[in-house]
């Protein structure tokens, strides 16, 4: 039963490992689409809405990550 225990904890890991990457990278392209808008082909408007989409998605998955053990606690 303590093999299945570890190997909850490693899944927990990797969980809060794709959370911190999900994270970095809606932010970063977050800032992509904010610096690089006009030579993606994106208007003023739609640039902003995208980089705003990217950086509520980074947001969101940066306060998962803080909850997380808070979420995952077994009672």
């Amino acid at each position: 039963m303590r093999e299945g225990n570890g190997q909850g904890e490693r899944n927990l890991r990797m969980v809060k490992r794709a959370l911190e990457l999900t994270s970095l990278l809606c932010l970063a392209t977050a800032l992509f689409v904010y610096l690089f808008s006009e030579k993606i082909g994106f208007s003023e408007d739609t640039a902003f809405i995208v980089g705003l989409a990217f950086l509520a998605a980074g947001i969101g998955d940066f306060i998962i990550l803080k909850l997380w053990d808070r979420i995952t606690s077994r009672r």
